[in-house]
């Protein structure tokens, strides 16, 4: 007998009346004749449509509470004319020789790319099921397709008024050939794109029928939690797991060295620690097991270090001039005596912070002789099949990988560890499904964090006090752009005459294994908006008008060799942020106004924060946020992501930081990595610009760094402190 919980009674029911919601079959079982015959009908690529007239959306990207699944069938929608109602998102299983190549994007989320790269693929996939449909519909009637037109899941004839359901045609259309020219629609025509839509899965996770990963159940699975090295490339030495087979339910324990060590995985390089993994009926069995494990580590030079010892090494490290990365004008120009007036030197830390996202990491795989199948929700499904190639040395074909949301990404879910992990544990384990679980102390101590970055800057003034030359040096420990596009110049629109960049890898030396997090290199880099901020003050001109000041208007400020920054959209950002905040007026002592601009790729970014600091506490009175994002898909999806990328960059300017001390992690759980708090989330106003660009770019990361400095400078204003690293102190000192 085959026992069935609530989420697989929900599910067997809408399969059964025709009314599917979901494709993934949550006990991975054959589905049953009578679904079959109300099977969904493909259209192409990205589409199914059932006979009862519903639509299946084919979302292979990642839904990790960004919204982006239903920005996607908005496009898609848009140009079926399908009725929003009808549209459901589908989960299938990861299809690399369909999805991974130009023509359909890819199965990658990241970068602040999917919209950008699907947005055209989704507009000819709809317009093409379109056109099927009409062709079915035109072919019934024995009428010219041309006298027929699709309009809210109908194909209707002009002429006469007939009219035919999508549910109707789907099982002709899906037999016609795929045109190989479209018409798309006028975008003065469109009715969805540009329309806030609340989020289509929000049904689905507050009545539990959308799986994440950590609700997988599959026939006679066991659990498994690894204990991994504290300290960053430590050893194993030696494991006694006498008492811990002694626990109830424990049935297997062993090391999992084979995997550990550098993982050389295309851009996203990361590092295994090496651990034992100790696998059991259940998770708690497991997790007490675990704690009965006698474990000696030989933990290695790292155990006699702290982030202290780091930042002095980083600062060290700073004072060094190497050959510059890149530069505009005179690459030595602050060494030119006869024209530097004075030189304005100030160094700003942006250290380690944790990914925290709400479900914790795991993943559930079965391992089988003839092939692997995994329930796994990643950023980076494509990277993950790669890795259990090799791993299991099987073809890509024989392993199955079931597409999941999850909750929470940033960044994090790119790498594959989870799945090399639950992968390794289920074929050592016996060929036996297991469900390898993260604890939230394992998140917090052993985990992968955003990297720490140095930013060390000079300025010369020359002898009529105009800003003359500009150097900066970043030092990082994660350079997984390098291969790419990392900038051979720094990230700003700014017209100044002399401007050199020095890189420096820090990576060989890090106490944490570095990982991308949303927003990337970005945090760091946006903190020379502080240093903008100084040097505006040196010259006693506001920073307002001395940022509009160094945007040439009509000039594309390079950055890399393919890579430019519009002077022009910066300053329309920072024109909107600053007349929408109220830029200028009159404030007492004690409370200021701080602005941090930003790009971020083909997006420009204008916060100005408004703050009060009494009896040295600070509260943020207000965030006022100035995009221009080019076309927006979703507006109520674009303010909840940059309204979430502030609050994102609040928690780390409030509470973050991932502070090692002899080699170890000192956070355990968030009541010391805290989160920002209701009563601490000021008012947040967002301010899309309307961009002249027809084309959606990037949105999911764009704020994410904008806080940071924009309340640094306000901080400035409001007390003549200068605070160059975070988090904040507990008390902000007022000149």
């Amino acid at each position: 007998m085959i026992t069935m919980n609530r989420r697989d009674f929900v599910r067997a029911t809408a399969l059964a009346t025709g009314g599917l919601t979901l494709c993934l079959d949550t006990l991975a079982r054959e589905v049953t004749s009578a679904t079959r015959a109300v099977a969904a009908r493909e259209l192409g690529d990205f589409l199914r449509i059932t006979p009862t007239g519903d639509v299946l959306f084919q979302f292979v990207k990642h839904e990790m509470g960004q919204g982006v699944a239903t920005s996607l069938a908005q496009i898609l929608c848009e140009e079926l004319c399908a009725d929003w109602e009808r549209v459901r998102i589908d989960f299938p299983i990861a299809d690399l020789p369909r999805y991974q190549n130009e023509r359909n994007g890819g199965l990658d989320t990241g970068g602040s790319c999917t919209i950008i790269y699907q947005y055209d693929l989704l507009r000819k996939a709809g317009a093409t099921a379109r056109q099927m449909l009409v062709a079915a519909a035109a072919q019934q009637w024995q009428v010219p397709a041309r006298d027929c037109v699709a309009d809210n899941h109908w194909v209707i004839h002009r002429s006469s008024g007939r009219k035919l359901a999508f549910g109707d045609l789907a099982t002709a259309a899906a037999a016609l050939p795929v045109p190989t020219n479209v018409e798309l629609k006028d975008p003065q025509r469109f009715v969805l794109i540009g329309r806030a839509k609340a989020a289509k899965l929000i049904p689905e996770i507050v009545t539990g029928r959308l799986q994440f990963g950590i609700d997988v159940r599959v026939p006679d699975m066991l659990y498994a939690v690894i204990a991994r090295c504290p300290v960053f490339k430590g050893k194993l030495k030696r494991f006694d797991a006498s008492a811990a087979l002694k626990v109830p339910g424990v049935r297997k324990i062993f090391d999992t060295r084979a995997i550990a060590g550098p993982q050389h995985v295309s851009f996203v390089p990361h590092d295994i620690r090496e651990g034992v993994a100790v696998v059991a009926d259940s998770f708690w069995a497991a997790l007490q097991g675990r704690k009965a494990l006698e474990i000696e580590w030989n933990e290695g030079a790292n155990a006699e270090r702290s982030s202290e010892d780091f930042e002095r090494f980083a600062a060290e490290r700073a004072l060094v001039r190497d050959d510059p990365t890149g530069y505009l004008g005179d690459e030595n120009a602050l060494a030119d005596l006869s024209r530097v007036g004075k030189i304005l030197r100030a160094s700003y830390i942006y250290p380690q912070q944790m990914h925290s996202c709400m479900e914790p990491l795991n993943c559930t795989a079965h391992v089988r002789p003839d092939g692997c199948e995994v329930w796994l929700g990643s950023q980076a499904p494509n990277l993950v099949i790669e890795e259990l190639q090799k791993l299991l040395r099987i073809e890509q074909s024989s392993i199955k990988l079931h597409l999941l949301p999850s909750g929470g990404g940033y960044g994090r879910r790119y790498y594959t560890d989870m799945a090399v992990e639950a992968a390794y544990i289920s074929r050592e384990a016996g060929n036996v499904p297991v469900k390898m679980l993260w604890t939230r102390e394992d998140d917090q101590q052993c985990n992968l964090a955003h990297h720490f970055q140095h930013m060390e800057y000079q300025a010369a003034l020359d002898k009529r006090r105009k800003l003359y030359a500009w150097y900066e040096k970043e030092l990082r420990t994660y350079t997984w752009a390098a291969r790419y596009q990392d900038p051979t110049l720094p990230s700003m629109a700014y017209d100044i005459p002399n401007i050199r960049y020095d890189f420096e890898d820090l990576g060989p030396y890090e106490l944490m294994q570095s990982s991308a997090w949303r927003g990337v290199v970005n945090h760091g880099k946006a903190l020379s908006e502080c240093f903008i901020d100084e040097i505006a003050a040196e010259l006693k001109i506001d920073p307002y008008q001395f940022r509009l000041s160094l945007l040439t208007p009509g000039r594309m400020a390079p950055v890399s060799s393919d890579y430019s920054i519009s002077s022009d959209r910066m300053r329309g950002v920072l024109m909107l942020a600053a007349e929408k905040a109220g830029w200028g007026k009159s404030m007492e002592r004690g409370r200021g106004m701080g602005i941090a601009l930003a790009p971020y790729a083909s997006t420009c970014s204008c916060a100005i924060a408004e703050v009060t600091v009494r009896q040295r506490k600070l509260e943020i009175d207000r965030i006022t946020l100035a995009v221009d994002c080019g076309r927006v898909i979703n507006p109520s999806g674009a303010d909840q992501q940059l309204v979430g990328g502030i609050i994102w960059s609040l928690t780390a300017l409030l509470h973050g930081g991932a502070p090692i001390k002899n080699g170890r992690a000192v956070h355990t759980n968030f009541h010391q990595n805290r989160l920002l708090r209701m009563n601490e989330c000021p008012p947040i106003d967002v301010h899309l610009v309307r961009s002249r660009d027809d084309r959606p770019q990037g949105l999911g990361e764009m704020s994410a760094p904008l806080a940071v400095p924009a309340v640094l400078n306000a901080i400035y204003a409001a007390t003549g402190t200068r605070i160059r690293r975070i988090p904040l102190p507990a008390e902000i000192h007022v000149v």
